[in-house]
């Protein structure tokens, strides 16, 4: 039996492949580390209606832990939607942080509270709409509404991600020039979405991110950070790798992100989702117990 209470995973490149699907041998590993008395919780860059279909395929039995969504800047009830916890962009910052991807010949696609809005993106009139419909709005189902700017007089919605799809030749070079103009004010990435298939630039509020929305979940729970694992595979998965009391990282993932990992999780033998599975089943054997660190 292990020590640690809670297991976090990331969706994309982590808990499904290309093909969108939880493999069975991930299933049946989740659902064992769920029978063995670690709580379960996904934490992507995705919004919730983006991830319910992931989440409803694990088959999860009740009472069900929260889901850490858009990279940290949400938590909501996995069942229902209801949002439990938000960290949004100060209004101004998003309103200069839009107005420079529009003048970069993007359109700002600014993600807020569905579940209180009725409304999940904001997207603004200038920019190439032609690529962020066919990148990205027609791949999900969600309620798009337009607007001149995201500062927009009246516009009271509070802002949770900006991003815009980017040309992947040119989403490092932009995600560096917007971090270092809005240091101190954003966090800026450039982040592969291989499920779309594109690279999108993202910004969220500094102090949104997964580590902190898992401590959030784990309050209630009487959890620390020494009893969470986490596992990830791209640059939004640092700060829970890295502060979790065992952090993973995919085979694939990005060298910065594997260099603060205990672990670098392998392809595993057999079938698809062997290595991640793998790993869940070393983790409730207890095998990463001498690895946990102290809770921070």
């Amino acid at each position: 039996m292990t020590r640690f209470k809670l297991l976090a995973l990331d969706i994309d490149g982590t808990l499904i492949g290309p093909d969108a699907r939880v493999s069975e041998a991930n299933r049946r590993a989740v659902s064992a580390a769920r029978a063995a008395g670690l709580a379960v919780c996904l934490a992507t860059g995705r919004s919730y209606p983006e991830s319910r279909s992931v989440w409803e395929q694990l088959h999860l039995p009740a009472p069900h832990e929260p889901m850490v969504t858009v990279g940290g800047a949400m938590v909501c009830q996995s069942d229902t939607g209801r949002t439990l916890y938000h960290r949004s962009i100060q209004r101004e910052v998003a309103r200069r942080f839009g107005s420079a991807m529009n003048d970069r010949g993007y359109v700002a696609m600014a993600l807020v509270d569905g579940w209180r809005n009725g409304t999940d993106y904001l997207i603004t009139e200038r920019g190439d709409h032609h690529a962020a419909s066919r990148d990205w709005f027609s791949k999900m189902n969600v309620r798009v509404r337009q607007v001149p700017s995201l500062g927009e007089a009246g516009l009271e919605m509070a802002m949770l991600r900006i991003s815009t799809v980017v040309d992947t030749a040119e989403a490092g070079q932009m995600a560096a020039e917007l971090s270092r103009q809005f240091d101190g004010q954003l966090n800026v990435h450039a982040i592969l979405a291989p499920n779309y298939g594109i690279t999108i630039v993202e910004a969220h509020a500094v102090g949104a991110d997964k580590m902190t929305a898992l401590r959030y979940i784990g309050q209630p729970l009487l959890i620390g950070a020494g009893q969470l694992a986490a596992v990830g595979d791209d640059l939004n998965d640092l700060s829970m790798v890295r502060g979790a009391g065992v952090g993973a990282a995919m085979g694939h993932s990005p060298k910065a992100l594997q260099a603060v990992a205990d672990i670098v999780v392998g392809m595993g033998a057999g079938e698809p989702g062997a290595g991640l599975a793998e790993f869940i089943g070393q983790l409730v054997a207890g095998e990463y117990d001498g690895l946990a660190r102290a809770d921070g």
